[in-house]
């Protein structure tokens, strides 16, 4: 089973991940989507709001929710912080997302 997650045609780009990762643990004082951070965000293409958890890659599991950092949709949200909006490709289309809490 493919992961719903991953558009085959576009690379992750590791290294804007590892960026993410260190930003992280420099901390900046504004709460930020880690790894095992639940995101409740608006997607502003549809209008519908999704509750997701970030994971590490060998604990995904999207239909309950819980997202690889790996994944494009899991990219985009690491290290945003609340009432940023992110654009990420799924499935071969652009989205806008609100991020609208982050809880850890």
């Amino acid at each position: 089973m493919r992961h719903p997650f991953f558009f085959r045609g576009r690379p992750i780009d590791y290294a804007c991940v590892i960026s993410r990762v260190e930003n992280l643990a420099a901390g900046c004082g504004l709460t930020r989507a880690a790894i095992n951070c639940t995101i409740r965000y608006l997607d502003l293409s549809s209008g519908k709001r999704q509750v997701i958890t970030l994971t590490q890659p060998t604990e995904a599991n999207p239909s309950a929710g819980l997202v690889s950092i790996l994944s494009p949709l899991g990219a985009a949200l690491l290290s945003s912080a609340e009432q940023e909006v992110v654009g990420v490709r799924i499935l071969g289309m652009e989205r806008k997302l609100r991020v609208l809490d982050v809880h850890r």
